[in-house]
C-alpha cells in the first residue's frame, strides 16, 4: 500500500505534514478530512513513494522522511556553485569565529598556532563540500540530461559511480541506470539503451509500472514515439495514477495531436488530486489541447498559469526546459491573437533549449507562427 504525504493544517490552524498509508490518493485524503485537516497540498504520491522506497532498498533502509522530502521539494539547486555557497553559509558562524582567532592569535605573534587554525578550517570546508557531492554530481546529472547533452551524462554517471564506490551517501544505482540509458537512447544508441535499461527492472523495489513508466520516457527520449505511449499505457493500466495520465495526455498531444484521447486521460486526472508539482504540467496540457482545437483564449490563460507557477519556483530541476516549452506555445499561441511582438520574444526565450535538444517540430512552428 503507497504512502500519501500531505501539508496541511490541524482544527487550530497550525501548519502540519503527514504521512499516511492509503489504497487511493482520494481515500488518504477523505481520512485527512475526517480529523478535521483543512489547506491539503498533496506533496508526495504513488510515484515519489515507489522511488523513496527503491532508494530505501538500497541504502540500508534509510528512506527520506516527509520532513525532509517537504523541505527540499521546492528547494532543489542546480548549480554547484550554489551548493557550495550553500554549505559556507550554513556554518558561517563556525568561519566567522575560526577567522576572528585567527586574527587574534597572529597579532600575538603566534604564526603557528594561526597556519594550525588555517589548515584546521580549510580542512573543515573540504570535508563538508566532499559530503555534498553526491548531491553536486546529481546537479550536474541533471543539468546535462536537461539539455541533452548525452556525452556529458555518460561522464557524469561514471563519475557519479567512482563517487558512490567510496562515499557514505549513496546516489541511488536506479537512477545511474536511467540516466546511462537515457543517454544511450539520446545518442541514437537505443539497443544499448534498453539493454542498460533492463537492469532497472531487477533493482530492488521497482515495480512493474514504475518500470514500464520509466522505459516510456526511454523510448521518448529516442522518438519512438508510439512505444512511447504504449509503454505508458500498460504502466497505467497496472497503476491508474493521476500524475501518469497526466504524462500519458503530455505525450499524446505534443508528439501525436490527438485531443480525443488526451481530453479522456485528463479527464481521468481531474478525477483525483494531483500532487502540487504537477499543477503547472496539468495547466500546461489544458493550454495545448485549447490551442490545438483553436481556443486561443483559453489556451492563453491555461499557459499563462502555468508560466506563473514555475516563474516563482525556478531551483526545481528541469525548470529550463519546461519553462522553455511553455514558451514556445505561447508564442504559438500569442501568435495566432494577433499579438506578434510578444510571441517573437517569448520564441528567443525558447529557442536555444528547442536547438539543443531538437524540438525540430515545436521549434518550426513556432517559426510558422511568427511569420519568420
Amino acid at each position: 500500500m503507497p504512502n500519501f504525504i500531505w501539508t496541511a493544517k490541524d482544527r487550530q490552524g497550525k501548519p502540519m505534514i503527514r504521512e499516511l498509508s492509503a489504497e487511493t490518493i482520494e481515500e488518504s485524503k477523505a481520512m485527512l478530512l475526517a480529523e478535521g485537516y483543512t489547506d491539503l497540498e498533496l506533496k508526495s504520491d504513488e510515484i515519489i513513494d515507489a522511488s523513496r522506497r527503491v532508494y530505501a532498498s538500497i541504502n540500508k533502509g534509510r528512506k527520506s522522511s516527509p520532513e525532509e522530502l517537504v523541505r527540499n521539494s521546492g528547494n532543489l539547486q542546480q548549480t554547484t556553485l550554489k551548493l557550495i555557497l550553500e554549505t559556507i553559509i550554513h556554518d558561517c558562524w563556525l568561519y566567522i569565529m575560526m577567522i576572528s582567532m585567527m586574527i587574534l592569535v597572529f597579532g600575538n605573534g603566534q604564526k603557528i598556532l594561526t597556519v594550525i587554525i588555517g589548515i584546521v578550517l580549510l580542512s573543515w570546508l573540504i570535508f563538508r563540500i566532499w559530503l555534498r557531492l553526491p548531491e553536486i554530481y546529481y546537479a550536474k546529472l541533471n543539468k546535462a540530461k536537461e539539455w541533452h547533452r548525452w556525452q556529458g551524462v555518460l561522464r557524469i554517471a561514471k563519475r557519479c559511480e567512482q563517487i558512490r564506490s567510496m562515499h557514505i551517501i549513496k546516489l541511488p544505482q536506479t537512477e545511474l541506470i536511467q540516466s546511462r540509458a537515457q543517454a544511450l537512447a539520446g545518442l541514437g544508441r537505443l539497443s544499448e539503451a534498453l539493454a542498460e535499461f533492463q537492469q532497472y527492472e531487477n533493482q530492488p523495489g521497482v515495480q512493474s509500472w514504475l518500470y514500464k513508466a520509466q522505459l516510456a520516457g526511454i523510448y521518448g527520449i529516442a522518438k519512438e514515439y508510439d512505444m512511447s505511449l504504449e509503454y505508458m499505457w500498460k504502466a497505467i493500466q497496472e497503476k491508474p495514477t493521476p500524475t501518469l495520465y497526466l504524462d500519458f495526455a503530455n505525450r499524446l498531444l505534443r508528439y501525436k495531436k490527438d485531443t480525443i484521447k488526451a481530453r479522456e486521460a485528463l479527464s481521468e486526472v481531474e478525477k483525483s488530486t494531483i500532487i502540487d508539482i504537477a499543477r503547472p504540467h496539468y495547466l500546461l496540457c489544458k493550454g495545448i489541447l485549447a490551442y490545438i482545437e483553436g481556443d486561443y483564449d483559453f489556451s492563453k490563460m491555461q499557459i499563462m498559469a502555468s508560466l506563473k507557477i514555475v516563474d516563482n519556483d525556478r531551483n526545481r530541476p528541469f525548470r529550463d526546459g519546461f519553462i522553455s516549452v511553455i514558451n514556445s506555445y505561447l508564442c504559438c499561441v500569442l501568435a495566432k491573437l494577433g499579438d506578434l511582438t510578444t510571441a517573437k520574444k517569448c520564441f528567443e526565450k525558447a529557442r536555444e533549449y528547442l536547438i539543443a535538444t531538437g524540438e525540430k517540430e515545436l521549434m518550426m512552428e513556432c517559426q510558422k507562427a511568427i511569420g519568420n
